[in-house]
């Protein structure tokens, strides 16, 4: 009877130990996060997604499972950082251009003629630039888990190719962005920030402008060149699609499940770079094979000059916004 006790005794205590192993987490109930998104699923931002959300789904499975919402069906690039701060929704695709004024360091890393290519934008998301970026997002109870990235905002024009700023005086060109405008106006243009973009193929149709600001990517698919067939290539930005998190709901999450996420994220990001690269090759093709269409690029010299002329507008944007600001376009000054 003794040893029945004592065996039984024994059992018990393996079973708890058994039951209580890793604090519980045998028991322990599946996180299920609601990510929302909006990009189509034939780009290779929608791709990128549904990657992630299957690597994410994958490892950690049991633990963690993230529902998608995708194509717009809860929100937009317009309002999807505002539903990710309040909870809402716990993930969301955003975009850039749309959050700058809720998180100003955005447009810090959005700043015109900041870098010469994709692969410069790419690191301003690394290192200390990232942590400045962390840093003004956390105030807004925000969290990027990694960065979509997208091809270079080229000048398209219905008059001709701009070979030199002297090329841009007196033209028309619609843009949606302040300090754009503000440059343009440097070089002798006229912007007009009046129009918003999905109103623009219009305007331009009707001969209300000279020109736009958008990328090749989105200018295919909008079928831009329809009304602009003359597009000079010269990467005023580069924008990103943020994959972001509700800040409390990220601190809510085990860190193991945080470190897997954000190593996801890494392959996709750098999957959305170099997807960048080559879709830009392949749509730049595509246009420039259609009739009546040029496609030139800027030379280094007279990108160099505009360049010059944007460092005041970066200079005065980091001023405004304070010495995060000021370190951040030290940072990433090319």
């Amino acid at each position: 009877m003794e040893n029945f006790k004592k065996n039984a005794v024994i059992l018990i205590i393996g079973l708890l130990s058994f039951l209580f192993t890793f604090n519980g987490s045998v028991f322990a109930k599946e996180i299920e996060l609601k990510m929302a998104s909006w990009a189509s699923p034939k780009h290779f931002a929608g791709t990128a997604i549904k990657n992630w959300i299957k690597d994410v789904n994958e490892q950690g499975k049991g633990k963690v499972k993230i529902s998608h919402y995708p194509g717009g069906q809860l929100y937009g690039p317009k309002d999807m950082h505002k539903a990710v701060a309040k909870g809402i929704v716990d993930m969301g695709q955003a975009l850039q251009p749309r959050m700058m004024s809720m998180v100003p360091m955005f447009h810090g890393l959005y700043l015109p003629f900041l870098y010469d290519n994709i692969d410069q934008a790419a690191k301003a998301y690394e290192g200390e630039s990232k942590e400045i970026l962390d840093k003004a997002m956390a105030k807004k109870n925000l969290k990027m888990i990694f960065p979509i990235f997208n091809d270079g905002v080229q000048m398209f024009s219905n008059k001709k190719n701009i070979q030199s700023l002297e090329d841009l005086k007196g033209m028309r060109i619609l843009t949606t962005s302040n300090i754009v405008s503000k440059i343009l106006q440097k070089t002798g243009a006229a912007p007009d920030t009046s129009v918003p973009f999905t109103e623009q193929y219009m305007a331009l149709k009707r001969g209300l402008a000279d020109g736009n600001t958008t990328t090749i990517i989105s200018g295919y698919f909008r079928k831009n060149y329809e009304v602009c067939q003359y597009i000079t290539k010269m990467d005023m930005s580069f924008a990103t699609s943020p994959i972001i998190i509700n800040l409390k709901k990220w601190n809510s999450l085990p860190a193991d499940i945080q470190a897997m996420m954000i190593e996801a994220g890494i392959k996709q990001a750098r999957f959305s770079q170099e997807s960048s690269k080559q879709w830009l090759g392949k749509f730049t093709q595509n246009i420039s094979q259609i009739e009546g269409v040029s496609v030139t690029e800027l030379s280094a010299d007279q990108r160099n000059k505009i360049k010059e002329l944007s460092q005041a507008l970066w200079k005065e944007w980091a001023d405004k916004n304070g010495e995060d600001a000021k370190r951040l376009v030290r940072i990433n000054m090319n």
